[in-house]
């Protein structure tokens, strides 16, 4: 709707409408009606988020989504999305936790891919940080302690191991579209807060 590239239906944010004319977030990408796609990305949501275009897209007359409202809930999406694919990673025997497990997994390069807590212990951080440089694994940094280790049905947890690249590649290319629109909603901020200063 804003940027007009094609990317798959995963890739893209759905908005259906409701009957009172109202905008609002497909969760489950299934919800009936007449949907419309964006970018997981505030640029393309502000140039999408015009009263004719939606209107022409979805037949009818629409009241415009707020950002405010919006966006929190892309993000909060998001993060279900990366919460449920730890969950599947775990019953496939794909996530590896637990200090011991985690060491052992990486000493023998069963390892493709890890997420720290956000609270980690600065030290256990540091230790993980440099196997992941060593044998070049790709890592984020997501979810406290105590909901990392609820997601995969556990007691708190320092950080996962993904040992299959179909749950690395899944969970990063969401972590991708969560940095891809918090970093595309900052610079909105910062043009506004700008523009602002300089009006004063």
């Amino acid at each position: 709707m804003g940027c007009r590239t094609k990317r798959t239906a995963r890739a893209l944010l759905r908005l259906v409408c409701t009957p009172q004319g109202e905008i609002c977030l497909d969760r489950s990408g299934t919800l009936p009606g007449r949907g419309a796609y964006v970018c997981f990305d505030v640029v393309c949501w502000r140039q999408a988020f015009k009263p004719s275009r939606l209107a022409t897209a979805l037949k009818r007359s629409v009241t415009v989504p707020s950002l405010d409202i919006l966006y929190p809930s892309a993000v909060r999406l998001l993060y279900d999305r990366l919460g449920s694919c730890l969950s599947m990673a775990q019953k496939a025997g794909a996530a590896i936790s637990g200090a011991v497990s985690l060491h052992n997994a990486l000493t023998h390069k069963r390892v493709c891919y890890v997420i720290m807590a956000e609270d980690i212990a600065a030290s256990r951080a540091e230790e993980y940080r440099s196997w992941c440089t060593q044998q070049e694994i790709p890592w984020t940094t997501l979810f406290p302690k105590a909901e990392l280790g609820q997601l995969i049905g556990k007691s708190s947890r320092s950080a996962i191991g993904l040992s299959e690249p179909r749950f690395r590649d899944l969970f990063r290319t969401n972590v991708e579209f969560l940095r891809q629109l918090r970093a595309s909603m900052e610079g909105v901020e910062r043009r506004h807060g700008g523009s602002k200063q300089s009006s004063c």
